[in-house]
C-alpha cells in the first residue's frame, strides 16, 4: 500500500512537471517563434531550421558523455536553469535592438532562438529518462496515458495564453512566461528526489576523462548492435525531417498571410489549442486503451500514414489552412498514439543503457532529419527559378516520398522489438527482466497484429 501511495504521488509531481513544461513551451515558442520570422524574415527560416537541427545535434553529442554517469535529477536542474539564462538573454537582444548593427542583431536572434530550441531537448529527454526509471511497462500502459494529458493541458493553456496575450501586452511577454514556467519546474524537482529510491537515481559516480569517453562508446556500441534501435533511429530522423518540411511550409505561409509578430502569435496559439484539446480528448477517454489495441508496431505506423494523406492534401489545394491542418494531424497523432509506443518502448531497453540510447535517438539522430531537410530547402531554394512554383508548394512532394520511407521502417519494427527484449532479458537486471516480460506481454495481446 505504501509503495501504491509513492507511485501516486510520483505521477502527480511528473504530471506537474510536464504540465509546466509544455504550458511554457506552448506559451512560449509562440512568441519567439513569431518574432523571428518578423524580425529576421521568412527567407532565413530555411537556414534557422539548419541551425537549430546542427545545435541540437551538437549538445546531445555532448550530453552523451554524460548520459547514465549523472542523475537524471541533476542534469534536468542544470538545463533549466541554463534555459532561463538563454530567455532572458533573448528578452535583453530585443529590448536592446538599436544598440547593435543590423546583421549582429539578426545573427544573435538567430544564434539565441536555436538554443531555445536545442535546450529543451536536453530537459525532455531527462524527464522521461525519470519516469521511465520510475515505472515499469505494465505501470506505463496506465501511467503514460494520464502523463500525456499534462503534456496536453499544458500545450492547450499554454496556446490559449499564446492567443489572447498578444491582444493585452507585446510578444515578448509570451517568453517571459515560458521563463518563469520553467522555473517552477525546477522547483518541483526537489519534491521528486524526495520520493525516488537510491535505484531510480541511476547515480554513477564519473572518476575522470576516460570515464566520460567510455561512457559514450558504451552507448554508440550498443546502438550499432541492436536492430531495434537502429529502427527506432530512422524513425526518429525521419519525424524531424517530416517534421521541417511542414514547418517551413507553415511558416512561410504565416509570413505570406499576417503581417505582424501578434497576429502570429495569435493564430499560432490558437492552432495550438485546437491541437491539444483533440489529442486531450483521445488520450483522456480512449488512452489507456489505445496501445493495447494497436500494439507498439502500429503505433508507430499511424503518423507517418496520416502525412501522407496530409501532404497530398497540400498538393491539391495549397493554402494556410492545409499545412496547418498537417500540423493538427502532426500534434494529435503524435502527442498520443505515437508517443505512448515511443514512451513504453524505451522500457525494454536495459536499465545500463536507456539514458544513453534515449539521448542517442532523441537528441542526436533524430536533429539529423532536420539538418537533412533544411540541406534540402536551401538546395531547391538556390536551384529554382523565379518562374517556377513557390517552394512551400514543392516541399509536400518530398513530404510524401520522406513519410513513406518512414512508414516502411515502423511497419518492418515489430521483429526487431521482440528481438530486444529478448536481449534485455538475457542481459539486463532483474527489473530489467520484469519490464521486458510486461512489455512482450503488452505487444502480444495487441489486437492489430
Amino acid at each position: 500500500m505504501r509503495e501504491e501511495k509513492r507511485i501516486r504521488f510520483l505521477t502527480v509531481l511528473f504530471w506537474l512537471l510536464l504540465f509546466l513544461i509544455n504550458f511554457g513551451h506552448g506559451a512560449g515558442w509562440s512568441g519567439v517563434y513569431s518574432l523571428l520570422i518578423k524580425e529576421i524574415g521568412s527567407e532565413s527560416l530555411s537556414r534557422f531550421f539548419l541551425f537549430s537541427a546542427l545545435g541540437g545535434f551538437a549538445l546531445n553529442v555532448c550530453l552523451m558523455f554524460f548520459a547514465d554517469a549523472f542523475s537524471n535529477e541533476k542534469l534536468v536542474r542544470f538545463s533549466f536553469l541554463s534555459f532561463i539564462f538563454i530567455l532572458e538573454t533573448d528578452l535583453a537582444v530585443l529590448a536592446h535592438a538599436a544598440s547593435f548593427s543590423e546583421g549582429t542583431y539578426r545573427f544573435l536572434l538567430i544564434f539565441l532562438a536555436v538554443l531555445i530550441i536545442a535546450v529543451p531537448s536536453v530537459y525532455i529527454i531527462q524527464t522521461w529518462n525519470m519516469i521511465n526509471k520510475a515505472f515499469s511497462p505494465k505501470s506505463a500502459a496506465n501511467v503514460y496515458p494520464v502523463l500525456a494529458t499534462a503534456s496536453l493541458i499544458g500545450s492547450i493553456a499554454g496556446g490559449a495564453t499564446a492567443n489572447r496575450l498578444p491582444y493585452l501586452l507585446p510578444a515578448e511577454m509570451l517568453i517571459r512566461t515560458w521563463a518563469l514556467s520553467i522555473f517552477a519546474g525546477f522547483a518541483v524537482t526537489f519534491a521528486l528526489k524526495r520520493l525516488t529510491t537510491p535505484n531510480e537515481k541511476g547515480e554513477t559516480p564519473v572518476r575522470n576523462e576516460n570515464d566520460l569517453v567510455k561512457n559514450f562508446a558504451i552507448g554508440l556500441k550498443y546502438f550499432k548492435a541492436s536492430s531495434f534501435a537502429r529502427h527506432m533511429g530512422v524513425v526518429f530522423m525521419s519525424f524531424w525531417l517530416v517534421c521541417t518540411l511542414i514547418d517551413f511550409c507553415y511558416g512561410k505561409m504565416l509570413d505570406r498571410v499576417y503581417s505582424s509578430a501578434e497576429e502570429i502569435a495569435s493564430f499560432t496559439g490558437a492552432y495550438t489549442t485546437a491541437a491539444n484539446v483533440a489529442a486531450l480528448l483521445i488520450q483522456t477517454f480512449v488512452g489507456a486503451k489505445l496501445l493495447k489495441i494497436t500494439g507498439v508496431r502500429n503505433g508507430f505506423a499511424v503518423l507517418p500514414l496520416s502525412q501522407i494523406v496530409c501532404f497530398a492534401v497540400m498538393i491539391l489545394s495549397p493554402g494556410l489552412m492545409p499545412v496547418a491542418a498537417t500540423m493538427f494531424m502532426q500534434t494529435l497523432i503524435g502527442m498520443s498514439v505515437q508517443s505512448n509506443s515511443i514512451q513504453v518502448s524505451f522500457n525494454i531497453f536495459a536499465t545500463s543503457v536507456r539514458g544513453k540510447i534515449r539521448t542517442l535517438l532523441e537528441g542526436i539522430i533524430n536533429p539529423l532529419g532536420g539538418v537533412i531537410a533544411s540541406l534540402m530547402i536551401i538546395g531547391l531554394e538556390r536551384m529554382r527559378s523565379e518562374a517556377s512554383l513557390p517552394i512551400e508548394e514543392i516541399l509536400p512532394w518530398f513530404g510524401i516520398l520522406f513519410a513513406g520511407i518512414w512508414l516502411s521502417y515502423a511497419l518492418g519494427i515489430r521483429k526487431s522489438y521482440f528481438s530486444e527484449i529478448r536481449r534485455t532479458r538475457r542481459i539486463g537486471s532483474e527489473r530489467d527482466k520484469k519490464d521486458a516480460a510486461e512489455a512482450l506481454e503488452i505487444e502480444r495481446q495487441a489486437k492489430l497484429r
